[in-house]
Protein backbone atom coordinates (compact mmCIF):
# COMPACT_ATOMS: atom_id res chain seq x y z
CA UNK A 1 0.00 0.00 0.00
CA UNK A 2 1.22 3.52 -0.85
CA UNK A 3 0.88 4.71 2.74
CA UNK A 4 3.63 2.27 3.81
CA UNK A 5 6.20 4.28 1.87
CA UNK A 6 5.93 6.91 4.62
CA UNK A 7 7.73 4.54 7.00
CA UNK A 8 10.18 2.97 4.55
CA UNK A 9 11.43 5.27 1.78
CA UNK A 10 14.22 7.85 2.02
CA UNK A 11 13.19 10.96 4.00
CA UNK A 12 14.68 13.22 1.33
CA UNK A 13 12.68 11.55 -1.43
CA UNK A 14 9.50 11.51 0.66
CA UNK A 15 9.78 15.16 1.67
CA UNK A 16 10.46 16.19 -1.92
CA UNK A 17 7.59 14.02 -3.18
CA UNK A 18 5.10 15.34 -0.67
CA UNK A 19 6.30 18.93 -0.31
CA UNK A 20 7.02 19.94 -3.91
CA UNK A 21 3.42 19.36 -5.10
CA UNK A 22 2.10 21.16 -2.00
CA UNK A 23 4.55 24.04 -2.46
CA UNK A 24 3.69 24.29 -6.15
CA UNK A 25 0.01 24.35 -5.28
CA UNK A 26 0.43 26.96 -2.56
CA UNK A 27 2.53 29.12 -4.87
CA UNK A 28 -0.20 29.00 -7.47
CA UNK A 29 -2.71 29.82 -4.72
CA UNK A 30 -0.58 32.78 -3.70
CA UNK A 31 -0.16 33.82 -7.32
CA UNK A 32 -3.91 34.01 -7.90
CA UNK A 33 -4.15 36.13 -4.74
CA UNK A 34 -1.50 38.41 -6.20
CA UNK A 35 -3.18 38.57 -9.59
CA UNK A 36 -6.49 39.26 -7.87
CA UNK A 37 -4.91 42.24 -6.09
CA UNK A 38 -3.29 43.42 -9.32
CA UNK A 39 -6.63 43.34 -11.16
CA UNK A 40 -8.35 45.15 -8.27
CA UNK A 41 -5.53 47.68 -7.93
CA UNK A 42 -5.34 48.44 -11.64
CA UNK A 43 -9.11 48.81 -12.06
CA UNK A 44 -10.25 50.28 -8.70
CA UNK A 45 -7.06 51.82 -7.30
CA UNK A 46 -6.20 52.53 -3.67
CA UNK A 47 -9.77 52.21 -2.36
CA UNK A 48 -10.18 48.79 -4.00
CA UNK A 49 -6.94 47.43 -2.51
CA UNK A 50 -7.86 48.93 0.88
CA UNK A 51 -11.35 47.36 0.76
CA UNK A 52 -10.00 43.87 0.05
CA UNK A 53 -7.38 44.34 2.78
CA UNK A 54 -9.96 45.45 5.36
CA UNK A 55 -11.80 42.13 4.89
CA UNK A 56 -8.67 40.07 5.67
CA UNK A 57 -9.48 39.61 9.40
CA UNK A 58 -12.88 38.10 8.56
CA UNK A 59 -11.38 35.61 6.14
CA UNK A 60 -8.65 34.85 8.65
CA UNK A 61 -11.42 33.95 11.11
CA UNK A 62 -12.98 31.68 8.48
CA UNK A 63 -9.58 30.12 7.91
CA UNK A 64 -9.16 29.61 11.66
CA UNK A 65 -12.22 27.36 11.85
CA UNK A 66 -11.41 25.64 8.56
CA UNK A 67 -7.84 24.87 9.64
CA UNK A 68 -9.10 23.59 13.00
CA UNK A 69 -11.16 20.92 11.28
CA UNK A 70 -8.82 20.32 8.34
CA UNK A 71 -5.50 20.09 10.17
CA UNK A 72 -6.97 18.47 13.28
CA UNK A 73 -8.66 15.70 11.31
CA UNK A 74 -5.72 15.28 8.93
CA UNK A 75 -3.31 14.88 11.85
CA UNK A 76 -5.60 12.23 13.33
CA UNK A 77 -5.97 10.64 9.90
CA UNK A 78 -2.18 10.30 9.40
CA UNK A 79 -1.78 8.70 12.84
CA UNK A 80 -4.62 6.20 12.13
CA UNK A 81 -3.04 5.31 8.79
CA UNK A 82 0.28 4.71 10.57
CA UNK A 83 -1.59 2.40 12.94
CA UNK A 84 -3.34 0.79 9.89
CA UNK A 85 -6.82 1.50 11.29
CA UNK A 86 -8.43 2.33 7.95
CA UNK A 87 -12.04 2.14 9.08
CA UNK A 88 -11.30 4.74 11.75
CA UNK A 89 -9.63 6.92 9.11
CA UNK A 90 -12.78 6.85 6.94
CA UNK A 91 -14.89 7.76 9.96
CA UNK A 92 -12.67 10.82 10.47
CA UNK A 93 -13.26 11.92 6.86
CA UNK A 94 -17.05 11.58 7.15
CA UNK A 95 -17.12 13.51 10.40
CA UNK A 96 -15.01 16.32 8.93
CA UNK A 97 -17.25 16.79 5.90
CA UNK A 98 -20.29 17.21 8.15
CA UNK A 99 -18.38 19.78 10.22
CA UNK A 100 -17.40 21.69 7.05
CA UNK A 101 -21.04 21.83 5.94
CA UNK A 102 -22.17 23.23 9.30
CA UNK A 103 -19.29 25.71 9.30
CA UNK A 104 -20.12 27.00 5.82
CA UNK A 105 -23.77 27.61 6.70
CA UNK A 106 -22.86 29.40 9.94
CA UNK A 107 -20.42 31.72 8.21
CA UNK A 108 -22.89 32.61 5.49
CA UNK A 109 -25.50 33.83 7.98
CA UNK A 110 -22.90 35.39 10.28
CA UNK A 111 -21.26 37.34 7.44
CA UNK A 112 -24.52 38.63 5.98
CA UNK A 113 -25.94 39.72 9.33
CA UNK A 114 -22.84 41.08 11.07
CA UNK A 115 -20.63 42.02 8.13
CA UNK A 116 -20.99 45.81 8.25
CA UNK A 117 -20.40 46.22 12.02
CA UNK A 118 -17.35 43.98 11.74
CA UNK A 119 -15.95 45.98 8.85
CA UNK A 120 -16.42 49.18 10.87
CA UNK A 121 -14.61 47.53 13.77
CA UNK A 122 -11.75 46.56 11.46
CA UNK A 123 -11.29 50.17 10.37
CA UNK A 124 -13.43 50.63 7.25
CA UNK A 125 -14.51 54.25 6.72
CA UNK A 126 -17.28 55.64 4.50
CA UNK A 127 -15.07 55.68 1.40
CA UNK A 128 -14.01 52.02 1.69
CA UNK A 129 -17.20 50.52 3.18
CA UNK A 130 -19.26 50.11 -0.05
CA UNK A 131 -16.43 48.18 -1.73
CA UNK A 132 -15.66 46.07 1.35
CA UNK A 133 -19.30 45.20 2.07
CA UNK A 134 -19.96 44.24 -1.55
CA UNK A 135 -16.89 42.00 -1.64
CA UNK A 136 -17.64 40.35 1.72
CA UNK A 137 -21.31 39.60 1.01
CA UNK A 138 -20.40 37.48 -2.02
CA UNK A 139 -17.49 35.72 -0.34
CA UNK A 140 -19.41 34.55 2.74
CA UNK A 141 -22.10 33.01 0.53
CA UNK A 142 -19.39 30.74 -0.85
CA UNK A 143 -17.87 29.95 2.57
CA UNK A 144 -18.82 26.26 2.31
CA UNK A 145 -16.82 25.81 -0.90
CA UNK A 146 -13.86 27.64 0.66
CA UNK A 147 -13.80 25.28 3.63
CA UNK A 148 -14.33 22.12 1.58
CA UNK A 149 -11.73 22.90 -1.10
CA UNK A 150 -9.16 23.70 1.58
CA UNK A 151 -9.95 21.04 4.18
CA UNK A 152 -10.91 17.88 2.30
CA UNK A 153 -8.01 18.28 -0.10
CA UNK A 154 -5.67 17.69 2.85
CA UNK A 155 -6.97 14.12 3.17
CA UNK A 156 -5.50 13.31 -0.24
CA UNK A 157 -2.06 14.28 1.02
CA UNK A 158 -2.65 12.34 4.23
CA UNK A 159 -3.21 9.07 2.37
CA UNK A 160 -0.19 9.55 0.11
CA UNK A 161 -1.63 11.33 -2.96
CA UNK A 162 0.07 14.74 -2.98
CA UNK A 163 -0.05 15.09 -6.77
CA UNK A 164 -3.83 14.87 -6.88
CA UNK A 165 -3.98 17.37 -4.02
CA UNK A 166 -1.75 19.69 -6.03
CA UNK A 167 -3.95 19.39 -9.12
CA UNK A 168 -6.99 20.26 -7.01
CA UNK A 169 -5.44 23.53 -5.87
CA UNK A 170 -4.12 24.26 -9.36
CA UNK A 171 -7.66 23.99 -10.72
CA UNK A 172 -8.94 26.52 -8.17
CA UNK A 173 -6.04 28.91 -8.70
CA UNK A 174 -6.10 28.90 -12.51
CA UNK A 175 -9.88 29.26 -12.61
CA UNK A 176 -9.67 32.16 -10.16
CA UNK A 177 -7.19 33.95 -12.42
CA UNK A 178 -9.41 33.32 -15.45
CA UNK A 179 -12.58 34.56 -13.73
CA UNK A 180 -10.74 37.63 -12.39
CA UNK A 181 -9.74 38.50 -15.95
CA UNK A 182 -13.25 37.79 -17.23
CA UNK A 183 -15.17 39.83 -14.64
CA UNK A 184 -12.79 42.71 -13.91
CA UNK A 185 -11.09 43.24 -17.26
CA UNK A 186 -13.59 42.03 -19.85
CA UNK A 187 -16.90 42.76 -18.12
CA UNK A 188 -15.56 45.78 -16.18
CA UNK A 189 -17.49 44.80 -13.04
CA UNK A 190 -17.11 46.41 -9.63
CA UNK A 191 -15.30 44.63 -6.82
CA UNK A 192 -18.02 41.95 -6.61
CA UNK A 193 -16.49 40.45 -9.76
CA UNK A 194 -13.31 39.58 -7.84
CA UNK A 195 -15.41 37.90 -5.15
CA UNK A 196 -17.43 35.88 -7.68
CA UNK A 197 -14.17 34.80 -9.33
CA UNK A 198 -12.93 33.32 -6.04
CA UNK A 199 -16.20 31.60 -5.12
CA UNK A 200 -16.62 30.03 -8.57
CA UNK A 201 -13.07 28.69 -8.55
CA UNK A 202 -13.60 27.13 -5.11
CA UNK A 203 -16.89 25.60 -6.26
CA UNK A 204 -15.20 23.78 -9.16
CA UNK A 205 -12.33 22.72 -6.90
CA UNK A 206 -14.81 21.19 -4.44
CA UNK A 207 -16.56 19.33 -7.27
CA UNK A 208 -13.21 17.93 -8.42
CA UNK A 209 -12.33 16.62 -4.94
CA UNK A 210 -15.79 15.08 -4.51
CA UNK A 211 -15.57 13.40 -7.92
CA UNK A 212 -12.19 11.91 -7.07
CA UNK A 213 -13.47 10.29 -3.87
CA UNK A 214 -16.75 9.11 -5.37
CA UNK A 215 -15.02 7.58 -8.41
CA UNK A 216 -13.07 5.18 -6.17
CA UNK A 217 -9.55 6.36 -7.02
CA UNK A 218 -8.57 6.83 -3.39
CA UNK A 219 -7.43 4.47 -0.66
CA UNK A 220 -10.07 5.79 1.72
CA UNK A 221 -13.73 6.24 0.77
CA UNK A 222 -16.59 8.59 1.59
CA UNK A 223 -19.17 6.42 3.34
CA UNK A 224 -22.66 7.74 4.12
CA UNK A 225 -22.81 5.85 7.41
CA UNK A 226 -20.04 8.15 8.74
CA UNK A 227 -21.76 11.39 7.63
CA UNK A 228 -23.06 12.19 11.09
CA UNK A 229 -22.00 14.07 14.20
CA UNK A 230 -19.82 12.06 16.57
CA UNK A 231 -19.14 14.38 19.51
CA UNK A 232 -16.25 12.33 20.89
CA UNK A 233 -14.46 12.26 17.54
CA UNK A 234 -15.25 15.92 16.89
CA UNK A 235 -13.67 16.76 20.24
CA UNK A 236 -10.47 14.91 19.24
CA UNK A 237 -10.37 16.81 15.95
CA UNK A 238 -10.84 20.18 17.66
CA UNK A 239 -8.17 19.45 20.29
CA UNK A 240 -5.57 18.57 17.63
CA UNK A 241 -6.71 21.52 15.53
CA UNK A 242 -6.49 24.03 18.37
CA UNK A 243 -2.99 25.35 17.52
CA UNK A 244 -3.91 26.58 14.01
CA UNK A 245 -7.25 27.87 15.33
CA UNK A 246 -5.59 29.88 18.08
CA UNK A 247 -2.92 31.07 15.64
CA UNK A 248 -5.49 32.29 13.13
CA UNK A 249 -7.94 33.63 15.75
CA UNK A 250 -5.20 35.68 17.38
CA UNK A 251 -4.09 36.73 13.88
CA UNK A 252 -7.64 37.98 13.28
CA UNK A 253 -7.45 40.16 16.40
CA UNK A 254 -4.00 41.38 15.39
CA UNK A 255 -5.14 42.23 11.88
CA UNK A 256 -8.08 44.19 13.26
CA UNK A 257 -5.68 46.12 15.48
CA UNK A 258 -3.31 46.59 12.54
CA UNK A 259 -6.07 48.00 10.32
CA UNK A 260 -7.09 50.54 12.94
CA UNK A 261 -3.48 51.50 13.66
CA UNK A 262 -2.76 51.81 9.93
CA UNK A 263 -5.80 54.02 9.40
CA UNK A 264 -4.93 56.22 12.38
CA UNK A 265 -1.22 56.66 11.74
CA UNK A 266 -1.74 56.63 7.97
CA UNK A 267 -4.06 59.62 8.19
CA UNK A 268 -1.51 61.41 10.38
CA UNK A 269 1.19 60.57 7.84
CA UNK A 270 -1.03 61.94 5.05
CA UNK A 271 -1.74 65.16 6.96
CA UNK A 272 1.96 65.78 7.59
CA UNK A 273 2.96 65.20 3.97
CA UNK A 274 -0.11 66.79 2.39
CA UNK A 275 -1.43 63.51 0.97
CA UNK A 276 -5.18 62.92 0.74
CA UNK A 277 -6.47 59.59 2.05
CA UNK A 278 -3.32 58.64 3.98
CA UNK A 279 -5.18 55.90 5.87
CA UNK A 280 -6.29 54.20 2.65
CA UNK A 281 -2.74 54.42 1.30
CA UNK A 282 -1.30 52.82 4.46
CA UNK A 283 -3.90 50.01 4.50
CA UNK A 284 -3.40 49.44 0.77
CA UNK A 285 0.40 49.29 1.21
CA UNK A 286 -0.02 46.76 3.99
CA UNK A 287 -2.39 44.73 1.78
CA UNK A 288 0.25 44.55 -0.96
CA UNK A 289 3.03 43.59 1.46
CA UNK A 290 0.69 41.07 3.10
CA UNK A 291 -0.11 39.20 -0.10
CA UNK A 292 3.55 39.18 -1.23
CA UNK A 293 4.61 37.92 2.22
CA UNK A 294 1.93 35.25 1.97
CA UNK A 295 3.78 33.82 -1.04
CA UNK A 296 6.67 33.08 1.30
CA UNK A 297 4.53 31.90 4.21
CA UNK A 298 2.31 29.70 2.03
CA UNK A 299 5.40 28.06 0.57
CA UNK A 300 6.56 27.24 4.09
CA UNK A 301 3.07 25.95 4.87
CA UNK A 302 3.35 23.81 1.72
CA UNK A 303 6.56 22.35 3.14
CA UNK A 304 4.73 21.73 6.43
CA UNK A 305 1.96 19.93 4.54
CA UNK A 306 4.63 17.63 3.14
CA UNK A 307 6.14 17.10 6.58
CA UNK A 308 2.81 16.37 8.29
CA UNK A 309 1.95 12.94 6.83
CA UNK A 310 5.56 11.76 7.20
CA UNK A 311 5.75 12.79 10.86
CA UNK A 312 2.21 11.63 11.67
CA UNK A 313 2.70 8.19 10.10
CA UNK A 314 6.08 7.57 11.73
CA UNK A 315 4.83 8.70 15.15
CA UNK A 316 2.02 6.15 14.78
CA UNK A 317 4.51 3.51 13.57
CA UNK A 318 6.93 4.34 16.46
CA UNK A 319 9.81 5.17 14.07
CA UNK A 320 11.13 8.15 16.00
CA UNK A 321 14.50 8.31 14.27
CA UNK A 322 12.66 9.03 11.01
CA UNK A 323 10.64 11.74 12.75
CA UNK A 324 13.89 13.45 13.86
CA UNK A 325 15.42 13.18 10.38
CA UNK A 326 12.28 14.73 8.85
CA UNK A 327 12.42 17.67 11.26
CA UNK A 328 16.12 18.31 10.56
CA UNK A 329 15.56 18.30 6.82
CA UNK A 330 12.54 20.61 7.11
CA UNK A 331 14.46 23.18 9.18
CA UNK A 332 17.41 23.10 6.76
CA UNK A 333 15.16 23.45 3.70
CA UNK A 334 13.15 26.36 5.06
CA UNK A 335 16.32 28.22 6.08
CA UNK A 336 17.79 28.04 2.56
CA UNK A 337 14.48 29.06 0.97
CA UNK A 338 13.89 32.07 3.21
CA UNK A 339 17.41 33.44 2.69
CA UNK A 340 16.78 33.38 -1.07
CA UNK A 341 13.48 35.23 -0.50
CA UNK A 342 15.23 37.89 1.61
CA UNK A 343 17.72 38.54 -1.19
CA UNK A 344 15.03 38.82 -3.88
CA UNK A 345 12.61 41.03 -1.92
CA UNK A 346 15.34 43.31 -0.57
CA UNK A 347 17.09 43.70 -3.94
CA UNK A 348 14.14 43.96 -6.35
CA UNK A 349 11.15 45.30 -4.36
CA UNK A 350 10.03 47.81 -7.02
CA UNK A 351 9.84 45.16 -9.76
CA UNK A 352 7.68 42.95 -7.53
CA UNK A 353 5.37 45.61 -6.06
CA UNK A 354 4.89 48.16 -8.86
CA UNK A 355 2.34 46.07 -10.86
CA UNK A 356 -0.21 46.30 -8.01
CA UNK A 357 -1.39 49.76 -9.03
CA UNK A 358 -1.32 52.32 -11.82
CA UNK A 359 1.53 54.51 -10.51
CA UNK A 360 0.65 57.34 -12.92
CA UNK A 361 -1.88 58.34 -10.23
CA UNK A 362 -0.26 60.11 -7.30
CA UNK A 363 -2.09 58.20 -4.53
CA UNK A 364 -1.19 54.86 -6.11
CA UNK A 365 2.45 55.92 -6.45
CA UNK A 366 2.52 56.86 -2.75
CA UNK A 367 1.01 53.49 -1.85
CA UNK A 368 3.67 51.56 -3.81
CA UNK A 369 6.46 53.69 -2.33
CA UNK A 370 5.20 53.00 1.19
CA UNK A 371 4.87 49.27 0.42
CA UNK A 372 8.48 49.10 -0.81
CA UNK A 373 9.67 50.75 2.41
CA UNK A 374 7.62 48.32 4.53
CA UNK A 375 8.64 45.13 2.72
CA UNK A 376 12.35 45.86 3.28
CA UNK A 377 11.65 45.91 7.01
CA UNK A 378 9.43 42.82 6.96
CA UNK A 379 11.93 40.54 5.21
CA UNK A 380 14.78 41.04 7.67
CA UNK A 381 13.71 38.15 9.91
CA UNK A 382 12.10 35.82 7.35
CA UNK A 383 14.55 32.95 8.09
CA UNK A 384 13.60 33.10 11.77
CA UNK A 385 9.88 33.22 10.95
CA UNK A 386 10.30 30.22 8.64
CA UNK A 387 11.79 28.04 11.38
CA UNK A 388 9.09 29.18 13.83
CA UNK A 389 6.35 28.14 11.37
CA UNK A 390 8.01 24.76 10.71
CA UNK A 391 8.29 24.02 14.42
CA UNK A 392 4.67 25.03 15.07
CA UNK A 393 3.48 22.75 12.27
CA UNK A 394 5.72 19.95 13.50
CA UNK A 395 4.27 19.98 17.01
CA UNK A 396 0.76 19.93 15.53
CA UNK A 397 1.49 16.87 13.42
CA UNK A 398 3.18 14.75 16.10
CA UNK A 399 0.41 15.03 18.67
CA UNK A 400 1.86 17.83 20.84
CA UNK A 401 -0.69 20.60 20.28
CA UNK A 402 -0.01 22.31 23.62
CA UNK A 403 3.53 23.27 22.59
CA UNK A 404 2.27 24.55 19.23
CA UNK A 405 -0.34 26.63 21.07
CA UNK A 406 2.36 28.01 23.39
CA UNK A 407 4.49 29.13 20.43
CA UNK A 408 1.50 30.74 18.77
CA UNK A 409 0.41 32.63 21.87
CA UNK A 410 3.90 33.90 22.67
CA UNK A 411 4.55 35.07 19.13
CA UNK A 412 1.22 36.66 18.33
CA UNK A 413 -0.38 37.58 21.65
CA UNK A 414 2.34 38.04 24.27
CA UNK A 415 4.80 39.85 21.96
CA UNK A 416 3.05 41.19 18.87
CA UNK A 417 -0.02 42.88 20.39
CA UNK A 418 1.96 45.03 22.88
CA UNK A 419 4.55 45.86 20.20
CA UNK A 420 1.83 46.90 17.76
CA UNK A 421 0.42 49.30 20.34
CA UNK A 422 3.64 50.66 21.85
CA UNK A 423 6.08 50.86 18.93
CA UNK A 424 4.11 53.40 16.81
CA UNK A 425 3.91 55.65 19.87
CA UNK A 426 7.66 55.26 20.49
CA UNK A 427 8.59 55.98 16.87
CA UNK A 428 6.33 59.02 16.68
CA UNK A 429 6.50 60.39 20.22
CA UNK A 430 9.96 59.58 21.58
CA UNK A 431 11.96 59.28 18.36
CA UNK A 432 10.11 62.05 16.52
CA UNK A 433 9.68 59.87 13.43
CA UNK A 434 6.85 58.17 11.58
CA UNK A 435 4.35 56.14 13.60
CA UNK A 436 3.84 53.79 10.65
CA UNK A 437 7.42 52.56 11.07
CA UNK A 438 6.47 51.24 14.48
CA UNK A 439 3.84 49.04 12.80
CA UNK A 440 6.33 47.76 10.23
CA UNK A 441 9.04 46.95 12.82
CA UNK A 442 6.68 45.09 15.17
CA UNK A 443 6.87 41.85 13.15
CA UNK A 444 10.71 41.50 12.97
CA UNK A 445 11.12 42.26 16.68
CA UNK A 446 8.39 39.73 17.51
CA UNK A 447 10.11 37.04 15.40
CA UNK A 448 13.44 37.57 17.16
CA UNK A 449 11.83 37.12 20.58
CA UNK A 450 9.96 33.95 19.56
CA UNK A 451 13.00 32.43 17.85
CA UNK A 452 14.93 32.35 21.13
CA UNK A 453 12.28 30.02 22.57
CA UNK A 454 12.17 27.93 19.37
CA UNK A 455 15.90 27.18 19.58
CA UNK A 456 15.42 25.80 23.09
CA UNK A 457 12.39 23.70 22.05
CA UNK A 458 14.24 22.36 19.01
CA UNK A 459 17.10 21.06 21.16
CA UNK A 460 14.69 19.49 23.66
CA UNK A 461 12.68 17.79 20.93
CA UNK A 462 15.72 16.11 19.38
CA UNK A 463 16.68 14.78 22.81
CA UNK A 464 13.15 13.49 23.39
CA UNK A 465 12.99 11.71 20.03
CA UNK A 466 16.39 10.09 20.60
CA UNK A 467 15.24 8.82 23.99
CA UNK A 468 11.92 7.48 22.62
CA UNK A 469 13.69 5.71 19.76
CA UNK A 470 16.14 4.02 22.14
CA UNK A 471 13.35 2.97 24.55
CA UNK A 472 11.16 1.52 21.79
CA UNK A 473 14.05 -0.45 20.22
CA UNK A 474 14.97 -1.90 23.61
CA UNK A 475 11.33 -2.91 24.17
CA UNK A 476 11.27 -4.72 20.82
Amino acid sequence: MKTRQLGERSIVILLAGFSIPSIAATLVTASHGIINRIFVGQTLGTEGIAAVTITIPIFTLMLAFGMTIGIGSNTLLSIRLGERRYDEAERIIGQSIVLFILLGVCFMFFGLLAGEPLLRFFGADDAVMPYAKEYLSVMVCGAFFHEMSFGVNGFLRGEGKPRIAMITILIAALLNIFFDWLFLIQFRTEIWGAAYATVLSQFFSTCWVAFHYVSGNTVLKWRLKYFRIDFKLANEVFVLGLPPFIMQAVACILQALQMNQLMFYGNKFGDIHGIEGGGHIAVGAFGIVFIVSMCVYLTIIGLNQGVQPIVGYNVGARKFNRVADTLKLAVFSVTIFTFVCVFILFTFPHIILAPFADISKSTNAEMISLAIHAVKIFVCTLPLAGIIIVMTGYFQSNGQPKIAILLTLIRQAVLFIPLLIVLPWIFEGLLGGNGLDGIWYAIPICDIGTFILVIYLLQQEFRRLKSLDKTYKNTE
